[in-house]
């Protein structure tokens, strides 16, 4: 009995330790994109495209998550489409970060769905060893 156990403990530990690299590789992304950003808007611009990246990552976050594993893809694309429309259509400088939403809502998008696959992982059972 206490092997089975020991095996439950280190598939919960293996799973928490693979969500955490998968999601490291989105988290990074758009810390570069953060950085790209800073590097690149001028100053007078610099807090709506913070404000247009945070939002974008945090809606993109909330259709992964939301759509689940199997859920449906066209929502992120209407997410990320209607948010370049948005943008293009409003006065400087918030038309020139209209393609700012793209890849920050990709890795919303990406962070989300792992979120999604982590829960899962989380709330299956683990099947007892046959020796």
């Amino acid at each position: 009995m206490g092997n089975i156990v020991d095996e439950h403990v280190l598939d919960r530990r293996r799973t928490a330790r693979d969500f955490w690299l998968r999601i490291t590789i989105p988290a990074v992304l758009f810390a570069g994109l953060l950085v790209l950003l800073f590097t690149s808007v001028p100053l007078d611009a610099l807090s709506p495209a913070l404000l247009v990246a945070g939002a974008a990552l945090l809606i993109g976050g909330a259709v992964g998550f939301l759509t689940g594993i199997r859920g449906p893809h066209w929502p992120i694309y209407a997410l990320i489409f209607t948010g370049l429309a948005v943008l293009l259509l409003l006065p400087h400088p918030w038309q020139g970060l209209a393609f700012v939403p793209v890849p920050t809502s990709a890795a919303g998008y990406a962070m989300g769905k792992e979120i999604a696959f982590f829960r899962l992982d989380r709330r299956q059972p683990v099947s007892p060893a046959t020796n």
